[in-house]
């Protein structure tokens, strides 16, 4: 039987022990709320960047920019307006476009051979000239470079959401390409007349010609053309370090330009590992910064027009004029039934 000092000592225990027990779960407690609170305050954060307004993305956009812009690195991006609405927000165009191809062309060209190309690709893509372009002058001046392509790549491809068709020929100009995991890049096979070219083929080849309409036939012999095209730009433009080394050199631009894939199919981080690209899954926060600064600045633009209107503000901050200028150009050229 415990004397009266035992049980002392075992109460006293037990207490210590109640005690520590209490003080790690208060201190739970508080970490947790902690925590929940920084998560709360992340996400009102989120929010309110979401719901920005022009001006505020405006202002990111430029400072996302500027940081790039500070060293020997030359930034070319293509972030289009990928919305069902109105074609033009802020200038931005929905696919590649011919005047945008020259002034990125006009940069490359114009860069030293040791200057670094940082690409970044918001599109689905667009004329295949345009695209094809674009994909020469990277090839140009990685010609003009002395450096290792592997261990230290002049031109890397960044690709936050997607990068379909003309922008996934872009991006395999480069020699690595920075895929968000969820992100997805798209074939290079062409289409012609709102087909794939393989559809005419098969059309022709189940009803013959005779049995088919005169304009499928044309079209059918232009599509051809227009399928040997994207066969040989794709070998032309496809960069070495996207090539396995296990396959014939040519595997991976003829299989993209091949028509076996649907053209909208998206191929993502694994996929393109799979298929010999050299893909990485880390991107600088930076670059998701410009690019959702740019597509803030897309959502917003009519919204903060719309309000300044309303509140009889007419005055225009700098470069918003050309800005209203170019976006006026556009709409003239939609009412005149000018394709973009």
């Amino acid at each position: 039987m415990l004397d009266f000092a035992d049980q002392t000592t075992v109460i006293g225990a037990g207490m210590a022990a109640l005690i520590v027990v209490l003080l790690i779960v208060i201190v739970r407690m508080l970490t947790s709320r902690r925590q929940l609170a920084s998560d709360e305050d992340q996400l009102a954060k989120l929010r309110r960047k979401r719901a920005a307004a022009y001006q505020e993305a405006k202002e990111d956009y430029r400072r996302y920019r500027a940081k790039f812009e500070k060293s020997n690195t030359l930034l070319i991006e293509l972030i289009h307006d990928l919305g069902d609405g109105f074609i033009g927000r802020d200038s931005a165009p929905q696919q590649i476009v011919f005047d945008e191809a020259f002034e990125a062309i006009a940069l490359i060209r114009q860069a030293n051979p040791r200057s670094k190309i940082v690409i970044v690709l918001h599109t689905l893509g667009g004329y295949a000239r345009p695209a094809h372009m674009i994909a020469l002058a990277i090839k140009e001046h990685l010609r003009k470079a002395k450096h290792n392509s592997r261990r230290d790549p002049h031109v890397i491809a960044y690709v936050p959401y997607v990068a379909m068709s003309g922008g996934a020929m872009i991006a395999l100009a480069a020699e690595k390409v920075a895929m968000d995991p969820t992100a997805s890049l798209g074939p290079i096979d062409t289409i012609y007349g709102g087909f794939p070219t393989e559809a005419y083929r098969d059309l022709l080849e189940q009803k013959g010609p005779l049995a088919t309409q005169d304009v499928l036939v044309m079209l059918a012999h232009e599509a051809e053309k227009y399928d040997r095209y994207s066969d040989r730009i794709a070998r032309e433009i496809v960069h070495a370090n996207h090539k396995a080394e296990d396959k014939d050199p040519d595997f991976l631009a003829d299989y993209l330009s091949s028509g076996k894939l649907s053209h909208s199919e998206a191929i993502s981080p694994d996929a393109a590992r799979k298929l010999g690209m050299n893909v990485v899954t880390k991107i600088p926060s930076d670059i998701y910064g410009l690019v959702d600064a740019r597509i803030r600045m897309i959502h917003t633009r009519l919204e903060y027009e719309e309000r300044r209107s309303a509140s009889g503000d007419n005055s225009s901050g700098e470069g918003e004029e050309a800005d209203k200028a170019i976006e006026r150009a556009i709409r003239e050229s939609l009412r005149g039934g000018v394709r973009l």
